[in-house]
């Protein structure tokens, strides 16, 4: 992913350079990944990242960086093209070294080797297992971008068979190895790119913290961990029936484009009771931040961050609890706002609540859209989600998706998909036949946006 502007310090004169958060995210993630031995941070740089300032240990890590391998210019700053860019990025996609056998014992037989040598680590001091040895444990597994079902069946053990573990660090490790496989059962783990890795780290430094932050009644592992699975598989981020279907259109979005983002977005609002994605500031009343949402309703993760973008912005009733209904409704026009503020360009909004489309115009354009390389976000009835083609007349049943695909009609019949509730590729209709003239009495129209 290419820099935006410099990143980094002048070291001739200390003066800042121009530090784009983003860019400063590729610079961290990509410097992290490379060993010491090699000229690289190995995970060393940790902390927020401030827009416009480039904190001392990213400077002090650029300048070991260029004094190994460009010592006639040692800069100080990053470029966004050449060969120090070019050289970060080599030595980051580097695949691991093989580490040594995998030990047995008291432990059982590992099947990982990521792992073990891990728990060697985090046991070479005092052989007691305390939270932050735990959470190194976890990322050192996700290092290399992926997870094995070995490394899921290795963590698992240590969760079982540790005698020193805390029950927070026990309940940690069972919740991430079972929210993990049960994703890994439908579609591939993947942290791989620099902007990915960037947000796992700042979800394990967020778990090596104590408290609740602002939000009392949310457990930070919980959000954590969830923040990992929905930066490895945005598919996973679930409003349920919360009536949050615009935010999570856009928060998928920006899990898809800017995982980092993301990420920070999430450890802010939780530590700090407010955030920012991009230019869109966001900050939920105390009401909302002490609600208790039940997990069956809501993972704690998206309740943080959906529901704080509709209370935040609430624009007819103040919504504050899971059962929202009319409260939690986005207009076509907040969620067009809402794209061009959290930094997409050419923005297109063409939807209508009260009625439904009368030709193939919109949809067309939709699908003109997509193919284009916007995010086209849908606005349908749900009863044609849930494979009911009948119209409503209820605007609570009126539901924001994201276009996957484009929409087909052949035969008079119309097949799509879109990422909606939790799935990332859901098919429409679920079962039987869409007809046209069903669909567009179900559809409603769209909002667009171009990427970064």
């Amino acid at each position: 992913m290419p820099l935006r502007a410099r990143v980094g310090r002048h070291a001739s004169t200390g003066a800042q350079c121009q530090n784009w958060a983003e860019d400063q995210q590729i610079v961290i993630a990509l410097l992290n990944l490379i060993p010491k031995i090699d000229g690289g941070a190995q995970a060393g740089i940790a902390g927020r990242v401030v827009g416009g300032i480039a904190s001392d240990a990213l400077c002090s890590a650029i300048l070991t960086f260029q004094k190994k391998y460009f010592p006639a210019h040692q800069t100080g700053f990053i470029e966004p093209t050449g060969a120090a860019i070019a050289k970060l990025e080599e030595l980051a996609s580097r695949p691991s070294p093989t580490p040594a056998a995998t030990p047995t014992g008291p432990w059982g037989v590992f099947q990982s080797n990521s792992v073990p040598k891990a728990l060697r680590a985090a046991l070479a001091d005092d052989r007691h297992l305390n939270h932050v040895e735990v959470v190194e444990i976890l990322r050192a597994t996700l290092q290399d971008g992926r997870v094995t079902q070995s490394e899921l069946a290795d963590l698992k053990m240590i969760a079982e068979k540790s005698n020193t573990i805390m029950p927070r660090s026990k309940t940690m490790l069972e919740r991430f190895v079972d929210l993990a496989g049960t994703m890994m059962a439908k579609w591939p783990f993947d942290v791989s790119s620099v902007q990915r890795s960037y947000a796992v780290g700042r979800a394990c430094d967020f778990m090596r913290k104590l408290g609740r932050g602002q939000w009392p009644n949310l457990d930070r592992d919980e959000v954590g961990i969830g923040i990992i699975i929905r930066v490895a598989y945005p598919g996973t981020l679930d409003q349920n029936q919360t009536n949050l279907c615009g935010p999570a259109a856009l928060v998928f979005n920006v899990l898809r484009d800017r995982p980092g983002t993301y990420a920070a977005y999430a450890c802010d609002m939780y530590d700090k009771g407010e955030g920012v994605l991009y230019r869109l500031p966001i900050k939920p009343k105390a009401d909302l931040r002490h609600a208790a949402p039940s997990s069956s309703d809501i993972a704690p993760v998206d309740w943080l961050t959906l529901a704080s973008i509709r209370n935040s912005n609430d624009w007819a009733i103040h919504y504050d609890s899971t059962d929202g209904g009319f409260s939690g409704m986005t207009t076509p026009m907040e969620l067009a706002y809402w794209f061009d503020q959290a930094g997409y360009t050419d923005v297109r909004e063409d939807a209508n609540f009260f009625r439904h489309q009368r030709d193939t115009d919109n949809m067309k354009e939709a699908n003109r859209l997509l193919a284009a390389g916007y995010h086209v976000v849908l606005l349908i009835g749900s009863n044609m989600v849930d494979g009911h083609q009948t119209q409503s007349s209820d605007i609570r049943d009126d539901h924001w998706v994201v276009l996957q695909s484009q929409m087909k009609v052949e035969n008079g019949e119309v097949t799509f998909h879109i990422y909606t509730w939790g799935d990332g590729y859901r098919e429409v209709p679920l079962s039987g036949t869409l007809t046209l003239d069903d669909f567009l009495m179900n559809y409603y129209g769209y909002v667009a946006a171009k990427p970064y």
